[in-house]
């Protein structure tokens, strides 16, 4: 069946092999009919020349015995006739050797015998010349002939009933023949109707419909012939079409996009977002080329860790430097075949394969654009083509946002300094908190003051005043990448952004511009050298705030205490919040009246008292909330755990550092100097009215279940429900975290503690639901690593 299936040739073979063996078959019936009626018909009229042969021998023999002899050549005739008579009959038993039918053999063999025993003797022995015995024969012949001519018609009525059976076997085979014959043609009609018309009406339609836009329009394959096949590439067309249209339309979307956007930090986001999209990348990093430096200095980046992100260099003859020089995309991973091999770093950040691409605008090289995936070891051609196609379109949308961020510029920077003015750094630093946001990376906000300055202008002028600032204003430039933002504020106050830059890497970045600052030497218009130096204040998003007001406000109040405590020197805003609120305790009220959003800021300040509580704060967050999804809290609920979680331990900022940082055994009376901490802090949020709700859970969640808690002793349900929640998710954190006599456990290890405290320390019923989804999210991050 799969060979009779497999080409249409095959399949109108076999129908044609059919039909003209029909005609085959009808031909020889024909055939068989002539030959086989002619036989009988010649048969019949045999007999009939015999009836005519022995009326003639009566004839001659009257014609004899009336005259006493033969006439001339009678005696001739009459030996021809019975000579002929002789073979008529021999002819007769000839066809009686063709038929089955024992009828007509006996027929033939009497109508012989009576012509041998009864005429042909007495003809023989027939003597004119002697009349008295040849009258007896006579008389015996002339009574026999009636009985031979009947015996005759029986043979002739025997074969004209058997040509006429023969006529109607003849006409049922060829009616049969015939009946075949409709049959096939109307066989190959279907065939060709279901075999060729509809498969290429199909086709036709299909073909229509993707001219008219309809690109997942498919034929369905039905057979494995030349139009199967057909149909099979004409698929495979459409696919493949649809896929180039998809990719266009991609493409035009994507570059009315970019082409949208009027900043260009966000084109760049946009850019990266966007490419990771169409070939489903998980990171990207955009590096421009500084022809000046002739290296690669500023590096943008999606999805990479910040500690990629510091340790990554641009090495000379590496694949990024030579994808700028030659113009081509390249690609590293660690296939086997693979010519640029994936560096360790690269293998540290989970990456399998990155192709980095030439950003390339007219006849500009502005850089090169990479992108990483962690999920496959390789890029497919069709997608580095795609990423081809788009990097042109990035590097063209680049260079126009480049040309009207210049000009743009110009209303945006500071004349004296050539360094951003505070309308533009305001505008900016907007920005950079939103990205941060979207990104969850830190941003730093540097805040520097030039140290007694109004007794510069006062002593050596307005001019050396200026010049002053234009010095410090080219070292700033100096010490920043490309990607840092630096303005002048105001005055002699200057800012500095720094995106995906925690605290402790813009403490190097502040510590390194203070350094080279107070190696600067200006030079006066009077002649003679002016050492100068700044004091820089430090606040990080989103720990010293989430809004760019409180950021500020944050960092120029470092900045302040920076000057107060001497000058020339870095102040960081959650070590000075953290003096300030131990020096007054109640100014976390005042705080938290003055905006919920210095919720982080204090935590981050508590946290710092001590290296345990640093991680210890955000694995309760993030532990309270996997406890509010395994236990089904309400929303409202959900929102009153999280901000107890976040606030539970503020009341340690009563408790000295010496205390919490305690090498030996702590004392009694150290242990109840902690033991207060969840009393203070519920004495301050009692005075926050937007917190009150909280304050039975922060209060109440070092009670234990079976009373032996502390501060009110409660019992059991006693303790509030939230409270007795966040005691669960507060012990396994505290399991989990390594402080000062403590090892920190492992998840499996904490689980066990955790279940080991169910019922006398813990909330028997809680406790089992929260070791379940810690066990889920356990197995869930091995799962996604070992993929």
């Amino acid at each position: 069946m799969n060979w009779f299936s497999r080409t249409l040739t095959r399949k109108f073979t076999f129908l044609l092999a059919g039909f003209l063996a029909l005609q085959a078959f009808q031909l020889g019936i024909g055939i068989f009919g002539i030959l086989h009626v002619g036989e009988e018909s010649a048969a019949i009229n045999e007999a009939g020349r015999q009836r005519m042969h022995i009326y003639k021998l009566l004839f001659l023999t009257h014609e004899a015995l009336e005259s006493s002899s033969w006439p001339s050549e009678g005696r001739a005739i009459m030996g021809d006739v019975i000579a002929a008579y002789d073979a008529e009959c021999r002819r007769l038993h000839a066809l009686v050797v063709k038929m089955v039918d024992n009828d007509f053999r006996d027929a033939v063999a009497t109508v012989c015998s009576h012509w041998e025993s009864e005429l042909k003797r007495r003809l023989l022995a027939f003597d004119p010349s002697d009349p008295g015995p040849s009258l007896t024969t006579l008389a015996l012949f002339e009574a026999h002939v009636p009985t031979h001519v009947r015996y005759l018609d029986e043979v002739v009525g025997w074969l004209e009933r058997d040509i006429n059976e023969d006529t109607r076997r003849l006409a049922v085979f060829q009616a049969i023949a015939l009946g075949l014959t409709l049959l096939l043609g109307a066989t190959g009609f279907v065939m060709a109707h279901y075999i060729v018309t509809l498969p290429l009406r199909r086709l036709t339609e299909s073909a229509h419909a993707i001219a008219a836009g309809a690109y997942d329009r498919r034929v369905a394959v039905a057979s494995s012939d030349e139009l199967g096949e057909l149909a099979g590439t004409f698929n495979l067309m459409a696919q493949a079409i649809g896929e180039k249209t998809s990719r266009i339309a991609a493409l035009n979307d994507v570059a009315i996009r970019i082409t949208s956007m009027q900043s260009l930090r966000d084109l760049m986001d946009e850019i990266m977002r966007q490419g990771m999209q169409l070939t489903g990348a998980q990171a990207a990093g955009i590096a421009f080329y500084n022809q000046a430096t002739v290296r690669f200095d500023e590096w943008i980046t999606q999805g990479l860790s910040s500690q990629f992100i510091k340790n990554i260099r641009f090495l000379p003859a590496g694949v990024a430097e030579m994808t700028f020089e030659s113009g081509r995309p390249l690609q590293s991973d660690d296939r086997l075949r693979t010519e640029h091999r994936l560096d360790p770093l690269f293998q540290q950040e989970g990456i399998r394969s990155f192709v980095c691409l030439p950003l390339t605008s007219h006849a500009n090289r502005l850089g090169v654009i990479c992108f990483f995936r962690k999920d496959l070891d390789c890029f497919q051609p069709d997608e580095i083509e795609i990423l081809t196609t788009f990097s042109h379109l990035a590097a063209g949308a680049i260079e126009n946002a480049r040309l009207q961020e210049k000009t743009l510029n110009l209303a945006v920077t500071d004349k004296l300094t050539g360094l951003r003015n505070r309308r533009y750094f305001d505008q900016r630093l907007v920005e950079e908190i939103h990205h941060a946001a979207q990104q969850e990376t830190p941003l730093s906000l540097l805040m520097l003051d030039i140290d007694d300055f109004k007794r510069v202008n006062d002593v050596h002028g307005h001019v050396a005043g200026d010049r002053v600032l234009q010095a410090l204003s080219h070292a700033l430039s100096g010490q920043l990448w490309q990607v840092d933002i630096a303005a002048r504020y105001g005055g002699e106050e200057f800012a500095v952004i720094l995106p995906q830059t925690d605290f402790s890497a813009a403490r190097k970045v502040a510590e390194r511009i203070r350094d080279n600052v107070a190696k600067l030497s200006v030079s006066l218009p009077e002649g003679g050298q002016l050492g100068i130096t700044v004091s820089i204040g430090v606040a990080c998003y989103p720990r010293c705030g989430e809004t760019a007001e409180s950021l500020v406000e944050h960092a120029d109040q470092a900045l302040y205490t920076a000057k107060r405590e001497g000058k020339n020197r870095i102040c960081l805003y959650r070590e000075i919040l953290k003096t300030q609120l131990e020096q007054n305790p109640d100014g976390i009220v005042d705080l938290l009246n003055r905006s919920l959003g210095n919720i982080q800021p204090i935590v981050t300040a508590v946290s710092s008292k001590t290296a345990y509580y640093h991680d210890h704060a955000s694995l309760v967050d993030r532990v309270a909330e996997l406890a509010t999804r395994a236990l089904n809290l309400s929303k409202e609920d959900r929102e009153t755990l999280y901000l107890a979680a976040q606030l539970h331990d503020i009341g340690m900022i009563s408790v000295p550092d010496a205390v919490l940082r305690k090498h030996e055994t702590l004392t009694g009376e150290d242990w109840e100097l902690i033991r207060r901490h969840p009393a203070i802090a519920a004495g301050f949020l009692e005075k926050v009215p937007a917190l009150r709700r909280i304050v039975p859970i922060v209060r109440h969640h070092h009670e234990r279940y079976d009373g032996k808690g502390y501060p009110d002793g409660l019992k059991g349900d006693d303790i509030p429900y939230l409270a007795r929640v966040l005691a669960a998710v507060d012990a396994y954190a505290s399991m989990m975290g390594e402080w000062e006599g403590h090892k920190a456990l492992s998840p499996v290890e904490a689980g066990v503690r955790l279940s080991e405290a169910a019922g006398n320390q813990l909330d028997p019923q809680i406790v089992p639901v929260l070791i379940q989804a810690l066990d889920a999210e356990h197995l869930a991050a091995n799962g996604t690593a070992s993929a």
